[in-house]
């Protein structure tokens, strides 16, 4: 199915009238495992961040609790299957899981590799980083596939960090770090307060393939349903643009890890992204 066609069929499905959870479903709170190291999205005190924030106010709109379980990403999956929680927040369409997968997906990560402009101006492809000494987040060879691992094996100045050394690159301790553009601003603005404007004197080199999709995968149908009625009226309200605009903000975070939940509800706020996300999405599932 096209991606467009799936947004569009979706959000019809998620925009029915609110109704109420079914009189045999759990009346505890929804557990929810998230990756505990994706600042801004999650942040370290664990109690806020753009992904938490949105995932409360969608089950909150549908009076559901929830409670949220951190774990390092390469745990999410069988933590799910263990039933440690009852949704996992970062399912790709082809995982076999149990239980219900959302009719769209949710976040959508794209990584970059950044330089300082100055000195790194253009990078035409994945094998120019053998050429530099090179950071990237935990388990990036094995997130970005084949070829950036190919490039990166063997290189005895590419290192992978836990938490992102944004900071490296400005103090020349690094020539390229592999990271989401809002992951590395996140932490740049810990680790150098004092950069009032960056991305002036950076390059963001989009050389490392397509972006990610992670869905939302849900213990039970209810559950399910509940969180993407929520999501709708979210969008309805205005409520998620108040909570983008709070971290934008704060935290100088872009709608690009939202922009498939855009395409859904708003696709005119972003119709080249859309456009391009769906033209993707097309020539790697026919």
């Amino acid at each position: 199915m096209r991606l467009t066609a799936m947004f569009i069929a979706a959000a019809a499905t998620a925009c029915v009238a609110p109704e109420a959870l079914p009189a045999d479903a759990n009346p505890t709170a929804v557990k929810i495992g998230l990756q505990s190291a994706i600042a801004p999205f999650v942040l370290p005190d664990h109690a806020s961040g753009l992904f938490v924030d949105v995932l409360r106010a969608a089950f909150a709109s549908q009076q559901v609790t929830v409670e949220f379980i951190y774990l390092p990403n390469a745990g999410l999956d069988e933590q799910f299957r263990q039933g440690v929680f009852d949704v996992n927040t970062a399912t790709a369409a082809q995982h076999g899981q149990d239980g219900y997968m959302s009719r769209w997906p949710v976040s959508y990560f794209h990584n970059m590799a950044i330089t300082m402009r100055g000195k790194i101006p253009m990078l035409a492809s994945v094998d120019e980083l053998k050429k530099y000494r090179v950071t990237a987040f935990r388990n990036a060879r094995e997130v970005l596939g084949p070829e950036y691992a190919a490039a990166t094996s063997n290189h005895s100045q590419y290192r992978e960090a836990v938490t992102m050394p944004s900071g490296a690159l400005f103090l020349d301790r690094t020539d390229v770090i592999i990271s989401q553009p809002d992951v590395f601003r996140y932490y740049l603005r810990q680790q150098l307060p004092q950069k009032h404007n960056p991305d002036a004197e950076l390059a963001f080199h989009d050389v490392l393939g397509h972006g990610r999709f992670y869905w939302l995968r849900f213990r039970t149908e209810a559950q399910r349903n509940a969180f993407e009625r929520g999501i709708a009226q979210l969008y309805a309200t205005g409520e998620i643009d108040r909570i983008l605009e709070r971290y934008q903000r704060d935290y100088g975070v872009t709608r690009d890890f939202f922009i498939t939940l855009d395409c859904q509800f708003r696709p005119q706020l972003a119709p080249q992204k859309c456009k391009k996300l769906s033209e993707w999405w097309d020539d790697t599932h026919n």
